[in-house]
């Protein structure tokens, strides 16, 4: 489920505020040594995006976001549980059809320092052909006949870490990475309400689970510096997936 609360200023800036929750559930790919094993990952995402954004003038706009979470399964403390990131992004309106933004997105996460160099792009390729994403994180190229109707391609690439606190495995951490690719639909129900509907194929999936000591000097996409962590389950195996939520 996703909220957004913009506030308008009087110099057309705006501070704006974005509630996001997130769960899914997961079989644990255990070890065969381990006596009593977590048998399955509940897990669950709260996140707010807030901050300002300037605008210099009607084509160039700066956002500065501060960007606190909790990631957890319920049975974490919350102080282990609770990370802290933020972005800034420089936006240009090139045009009614293209705008860009450069910027960089930072998170502290359960393994250590993250950070992402990411590149926005909102392009009307044509009056119905459309690709939004910010890259390396997600993408859709999509046709838009209607206001209360969207289906397109769609892919994202996650990073993202969660506390565990389970019998045998107390102040763990589980490591989220995934590239999917999928066909969706957005449909809207109500005013601005939308139900998005995703369905296809995890290139990459991974939930490595790691005590809460192993770390890494710095994680960037596709690459970690200084990781001499020991997981303490399997790796997954890609595999389908459907996803729905609403915006």
């Amino acid at each position: 489920a996703n909220l957004s609360i913009p506030l308008f200023m009087k110099d057309s800036s705006i501070w704006i505020t974005i509630v996001d929750y997130q769960s899914f559930s997961i079989n644990n790919n255990y070890l065969p040594t381990d006596s009593m094993p977590i048998d399955r990952f509940n897990l669950h995402a709260f996140i707010i995006r807030t901050g300002y954004i300037h605008r210099f003038n009607e084509g160039q706009s700066l956002q500065i976001l501060v960007i606190p979470r909790v990631m957890t399964d319920f049975n974490a403390e919350f102080k282990k549980s609770f990370q802290l990131g933020g972005m800034v992004m420089y936006e240009k309106v090139k045009s009614k059809t293209y705008t860009y933004r450069l910027g960089l997105l930072y998170n502290q996460e359960c393994f250590g320092p993250y950070l992402t160099p990411v590149f926005y792009l909102d392009w009307s390729i044509t009056q119905k052909l459309k690709f939004t994403g910010m890259l390396p994180i997600y993408g859709k190229l999509y046709l838009e006949p209607s206001k209360n109707l969207s289906y397109g391609l769609h892919f994202v690439g996650l990073t993202t870490s969660y506390r565990v606190n389970e019998n045998n495995f107390e102040n763990y951490y589980v490591e989220r990475n995934s590239i999917d690719v999928s066909v969706f639909s957005n449909l809207r129900i109500w005013k601005n309400v939308f139900l998005e509907a995703r369905a296809g194929y995890s290139i990459t999936k991974d939930y490595a689970l790691y005590a809460e000591d192993q770390k890494v000097g710095l994680g960037l996409p596709l690459v970690y510096i200084g990781d001499n962590r020991v997981r303490s389950n399997y790796e997954y195996e890609n595999s389908p997936f459907v996803h729905f939520r609403l915006l």
